[in-house]
């Protein structure tokens, strides 16, 4: 059977077709009751369903117009309506010969049975609508002009009341889109993306008032190249896809540059198609500059937690190192007190002291960059120290880099860490050295004495104070630094190095201990011409250095009694010969637990107390406590090779007397040893 639906509205038209095609029947449709006309007069139909509020011709009017057809009115007529939904309206569609009225909405089973039933009545009765209407036209069109004139009516009111919603809403709307601030702002553009309207709030987002934005918005565009998607994203929505929020770089009428999270909605007209497109920008720049920030933060929190492991990592390096130190250091000295100052062992041997020296000062050097060594003040002759750090770079450093050295060695000393010097010359040269490592070049580095005077301008530029200062300077010529990243060079984990190659902190711990020495450092350079620093520091009287080999008669021995306490049996026993050789009688133990019992035993037996700090079981400022309580007059030297628990302010305070960091020369332990035995 072949049914006819008219319908005005999509959804509910397609939705009854596809329905009653699951049944099995065929049908056509129709959006008004003109077509549907047409439709029944040249294909034959066995019911109609039609809507009665539509354009054109409405559902009475077809109704009336099938029923007056000889060759149509045989057709059963169902109407299926959610406007007209009165008895009145009802009456008149069944005066004017329809078969049902059904009102909306229904369930489709329930509407299933009452189609059948029509069709069963119409097959089975063979019934045929009336020659003419039950009602004659003239009644029939007053019913209906009646009924037609309540409806518009009614709807006329129902617009009036929807208008006044719409208007309310609109003014809502445009209220809360006019009092956007701050951040935000809302727009609407053509689908030449030509903007046709924008609230005030644009001037607070971007400067621009609204006639001076109304224009096309890559007039306004960076370069940057999150915007090269904003096409993209545009021309998307024009096409009506809803695109996700998307971020652009644009201008600030000052210049500056700001972030949009810009959210669009495509606006549609009644035939499907893209009209205009309206969206809402947020300016995050703000909450791009703190998540920058928090970025900063969180790898400066990461680079102190390898900071504080480098730390942790160094101090056990001192501590073992400087255990290994010490008998290389004392078995050396000692072997040389048995040779002739001349002879080829006893130059040989000095060879190996100078070497273990210089461990020693890289132990200081791990401890001080790390943040674990006292940074003790002394006269320093930096000219020394100069020439012992290019000696050791040049076994380091590639031979394509030549160095260039020109030093004063009449230059007067300064007041400084000696350790905190070897850094600084260290970076300035490893840096050096890092810009020409791949195609050579020439590393200088000079050294000069100059005095300041007090109208010099180097005093207010660099806040120097008048007098003599020492200039050293380390050039070379390397591949150079922008000047962009020049103005940060020592600024705190800033680096120009690539990525895993530099922490970003060499620099910036020179210019601090710079700072600290009361100096002064610059830097000039130029794109492929190389880099040049210049340190200025204060010099101070000179004065005269005795640091030469140890001669016996520089140290006093004794027959006094000491206990030796070391757990490191090469230590110990390094230590006891020495000790002996000097004419001391020594008690060697390795436990301090063993020590406690020894000293309770015969505690005026011992005339001093030589104790390590890190031992097992008891510790030697465990030791020295107990041994104190016993004897408080008791001498004591505690050694270590690194200890966090203990420094020397604090073994002082314990009451202990001497406080030694290993490895200890021979000439050092001894008088030590000898200036507390004579006090006593």
């Amino acid at each position: 059977m072949k049914i006819l639906v008219v319908e005005d509205t999509e959804d509910s038209r397609v939705l009854l077709v596809d329905w009653l095609e699951v049944q099995g029947y065929e049908v056509e449709s129709a959006e008004n009751g003109k077509i549907a006309l047409e439709i029944a007069s040249r294909i034959p139909l066995d019911l109609i369903i039609s809507d009665i509020l539509m354009p054109e011709m409405d559902g009475y009017a077809l109704c009336r117009a099938v029923k007056k057809n000889e060759q149509l009115r045989a057709i059963p007529f169902i109407f299926y309506t959610a406007t007209y939904t009165d008895p009145n309206d009802e009456k008149l569609a069944m005066d004017m010969g329809a078969s049902r009225f059904i009102v909306k909405p229904m369930e489709m089973d329930a509407l299933l049975v009452e189609i059948k039933n029509v069709l069963e009545i119409h097959k089975t009765e063979k019934l045929s609508a009336p020659q003419q209407p039950l009602k004659n036209e003239q009644e029939l069109q007053k019913d209906y002009a009646e009924v037609l004139a309540k409806k518009l009516d009614k709807k006329v009111r129902q617009l009036e009341e929807e208008k006044k919603r719409l208007a309310k809403s609109e003014k809502q709307y445009r209220r809360l889109v006019e009092a956007l601030r701050d951040d935000y702002f809302f727009y609407i553009h053509d689908t030449n993306g030509v903007f046709s309207y924008l609230s005030p709030s644009i001037e607070n987002v971007l400067g621009y008032t609204q006639e001076e934005f109304l224009a096309h918005y890559t007039e306004y565009l960076t370069d940057n190249v999150i915007n090269k998607e904003v096409a993209h994203y545009t021309e998307r929505g024009i096409k009506g896809i809803k695109q996700p929020p998307y971020e652009l770089e644009i201008y600030h009428k000052n210049g500056h540059v700001h972030r949009l999270e810009v959210t669009e909605e495509p606006v549609f007209d009644k035939h499907g198609q893209v009209t205009e497109v309206e969206g809402i920008a947020h300016d995050i720049s703000k909450r791009i500059l703190a998540e920058k920030q928090l970025l900063k933060t969180q790898e400066r929190l990461r680079q102190s937690q390898k900071m504080e492991a480098i730390g942790t990592l160094a101090g056990g390096i001192a501590h073992d190192f400087n255990n290994i130190l010490t008998p290389i250091i004392g078995y050396t000295e000692m072997t040389q007190l048995d040779l002739a100052a001349d002879s080829n062992n006893w130059q040989n041997l000095q060879e190996v002291r100078n070497a273990a020296s210089r461990a020693t000062e890289l132990v200081k050097q791990i401890l001080t960059f790390s943040r674990q060594a006292e940074k003790e003040k002394k006269p320093v002759l930096l000219q020394t120290l100069a020439k012992e750090v290019l000696k050791l770079l040049r076994s380091s450093i590639p031979t394509t880099i030549e160095i260039k050295e020109s030093i004063d060695q009449n230059c007067a000393a300064i007041l400084a860490n000696p350790t905190q010097m070897h850094q600084i010359l260290m970076n300035l040269c490893t840096n050096s050295y890092y810009a020409m490592r791949e195609k050579g070049g020439v590393l200088a580095v000079s050294l000069t004495e100059i005095d300041i005077s007090p109208d010099d301008c180097n005093i207010t530029n660099f806040n120097l104070k008048a007098g003599k200062h020492l200039r050293l300077e380390v050039s070379d010529t390397g591949s150079g630094i922008a000047k962009d990243k020049l103005e940060r060079i020592f600024e705190p984990y800033f680096t120009t190095k690539a990525k895993d190659e530099g922490t970003g902190l060499g620099l910036s711990v020179v210019h601090g201990i710079v700072t600290s020495h009361g100096g002064h450092i610059t830097v000039y350079s130029e794109i492929g011409q190389g880099t040049t620093f210049h340190v200025y520091l204060p010099a101070i009287e000179k004065q005269q250095t005795t640091d030469g080999p140890l001669s016996p008669e520089e140290v006093r021995g004794g027959t006094e009694r000491i206990l030796l306490v070391d757990d490191d049996e090469a230590i110990g026993c390094m230590t006891k010969q020495l000790l002996e050789k000097l004419g001391y009688k020594l008690t060697m133990l390795m436990s301090g637990t063993e020590a406690a019992e020894t000293f309770a035993k015969a505690p005026h037996d011992i005339d001093l107390v030589i104790t390590d700090m890190t031992m097992p079981n008891m510790t030697g400022a465990e030791l020295s406590q107990k041994i104190l309580k016993i004897r408080p007059d008791m001498p004591i030297i505690l050694c270590t090779g690194f200890s966090e628990l203990i420094d020397k302010d604090k073994a002082i305070a314990l009451g202990i007397k001497e406080y030694l960091m290993k490895p200890v020369s021979r000439k050092v332990l001894a008088k030590t040893v000898r200036k507390l035995l004579d006090k006593k």
